[in-house]
């Protein structure tokens, strides 16, 4: 995977992840929270593994 591709690919997965754990704090149901988490949790370790660790936080610092 080129470069540009692999980071246009992290970038994506780290907004699945955020819209992923936005739909987590609105949920009403636990069950349904819980499994949003484990998703959004999923997707920053495949962007970690993309891009390295500085790819899947979303403050960098």
């Amino acid at each position: 995977m080129s470069g540009d591709r692999q980071a246009s690919e992290v970038g994506k997965l780290r907004q699945q992840a955020e819209e992923l754990e936005l739909a987590a704090q609105r949920a009403g149901d636990r069950a349904e929270r819980e499994q949003l988490m484990e998703k959004a949790v999923r997707l920053r370790a495949r962007c970690q593994e993309l891009g390295g660790p500085e790819s899947a936080t979303m403050d960098p610092m």
